[in-house]
Parts: C-alpha cells; structure tokens; sequence
C-alpha cells in the first residue's frame, strides 16, 4: 500500500500551505492516503523577539492529533520510509496504477520565492476546496459572522527587518515601507472619490505605525487566529500585499479580488489569468483602467 506524507516545515503558516497543499491536490488526484506529520511545533523565536503573532497553529486543521497520536503517526511514517521506496516531492498528476505500488510520496519543501504556485496554480479549484475541506469548522464558522472588508491590506512585520534611512527596498526579510501603504491608500481614495474602509492585516502592533493609522478608516484587524485573518483578507475586495510574504500571497491565491503588489518585486502570478483578465495582479496606478472599472462594478466609487 503506498501513502502520501506531508512533514510540515519548521516554518509560517504561509509556508507551511505549501507542502500540505502540494500533499493534498496529490493525495487527491491518486487517492492515495494522506498523513501529516510536525504539526506540534514549538516555536521559540516569536517570544524571544517578542513578536505579537506567536505562531500557534493547533487547532487549525481536522487531520490534527493529541500528542500521543501525532508521535504514534510519526512511528509510522519511519517505518514506512524505512520499508518503501520514497519519491520525494512528486509531480502533481495522476499516476498509472502499476506507479502506486509501495510507496511513499514524501512532501516537505517550501517552493522557491521566484514561483511560489507554479504546481498549484493549474489546481487553484481544487486546492480552494480540499483546504475548506481542511480547516477546522470553528474558524470556517468564526469567518462567516465577520464583515468583508472593502479594502484588505497586509502588512507583514515580526521578524522582517525595517528598512534602514536611505536603503533602497529590495525585498527579501525586510519590510514594506510604510509609506507604501500610505501612498496606495491614497490612490484608493483618488479613484474612489471618497474615503474607504481598509482593514490591515498584520502582526505588529499598533506602536510601530507612525502614520498609517491617523485617518479614522484605517483599523487593524485584531482578535483572529492567523488563519481567519488569512481567510479574511481573502474575501477583501481588494487586496493590498507585503512583499515576500507566503501569507499575504496565499490571501491572494484564495481570492478573486485585484491583488495589488510591489511593483518592483513581482516574480510571477500568483493565480492563473482567467478569460474576463479579472484576477487582476500588479503594481497600483491610479490610471489603469481595470482598477477604474472594477470600482464602478464594485459599487466603491462616489
């Protein structure tokens, strides 16, 4: 009997989607069995740098296990490894049958930042359905009874570094400048004609904004798990990323919103184009006509 295992990556939530999805589509397409494994992670570096989000994530999936399981399920997978042949990291497609025999699909890696959902794009429905599939009923429910944002901006801070006076931003673990943010906000309320509500996602705290959250439409989300604010953000009607950073890209990739994204740091789409050219990607101009004619559609202009 062959499985599909996903070791979950010492790593963000973000990160973490990728490997289990990856695990997921191809436990799918195969039916084969799918065990995960490293969810009860500790996470040490959120405290010492004494970040807001503390990057607890029990709780979240139904595959999860008490501890005593989820060690027994570990014994398992060794035993399988040791006994099978191990494919590492498949090709997301569907095997011939005489290709399942004994073996153990092992899934483990984070994608490399230039195309982070080159194997899932084609997937995207399927993906958006075995996730629902995954998380847990509270947090789907908790999600439900909350608002949809008008504008949803992610901000991601915690362990990226800020950007030094007279740096110039080149992405990687550094944040997005602030005045970033501003600067498209403001283009928001040029195309609107009138001030919208914007909801920022992010896992600093209020101290650390110096400007941002003057005007009186700009609120931080608070009082979520990282995956209802992910799930949340993706319902936004627009969204508004931080460079580098897998949670804002998957807000993204679960979204049917115009995503607007550094436009010096885009590597590739995070979703595929579709006919209408509606998933809209890319920097923010205040004269692109699609971002124009979607606020008119949308009901967001004066």
């Amino acid at each position: 009997m062959s499985h599909v295992v996903c070791r979950l990556p010492k790593a963000g939530l973000g990160n973490q989607l990728f490997p289990l999805m990856h695990a997921a589509v191809f436990s799918e397409l195969n039916n084969i069995p799918l065990t995960v494994i490293g969810y009860h992670q500790i996470k040490i570096g959120p405290y010492l740098r004494k970040e807001k989000s503390k990057r607890h994530y029990l709780g979240f999936f139904k595959f999860e296990k008490n501890v005593i399981a989820a060690f027994l399920d570990e014994l398992k997978v060794r035993k399988w490894l040791r006994q099978s042949e191990v494919v590492f990291e498949p090709e997301l497609i569907k095997l011939k049958e005489e290709q399942n025999s004994n073996k153990v699909y092992l899934f483990e890696q984070i994608p490399a930042y230039q195309d982070y959902f080159y194997h899932l794009r084609p997937y995207r429905s399927l993906v958006l359905n075995l996730l629902m599939n995954l998380i847990s009923e509270k947090h789907l429910k908790n999600i439900a009874t909350l608002p949809v944002p008008e504008i949803g901006v992610h901000i991601r801070m915690g362990d990226f570094r800020k950007l030094a006076p007279g740096e110039i931003f080149k992405g990687g673990h550094v944040r997005t400048p602030e005045s970033y943010f501003i600067n498209i906000i403001n283009g928001i309320t040029e195309i609107s004609g009138k001030k919208m509500s914007v909801s920022v996602f992010t896992d600093g705290y209020k101290e650390e904004f110096e400007e941002l959250l003057i005007p009186e439409n700009i609120n931080i989300v608070e009082g979520n798990t990282d995956i209802e604010d992910m799930l949340l953000l993706s319902k936004s009607r627009l969204i508004v990323i931080s460079t580098s950073s897998t949670f804002s890209y998957w807000s993204g990739f679960l979204s049917d919103a115009p995503i607007i994204m550094h436009p010096e740091h885009i590597h590739a789409r995070i979703r595929e184009k579709n006919k209408e050219d509606s998933l809209f990607e890319g920097g923010f101009d205040i004269a692109i006509p699609f971002l124009n004619k979607y606020f008119k559609k949308q009901g967001l202009k004066k």
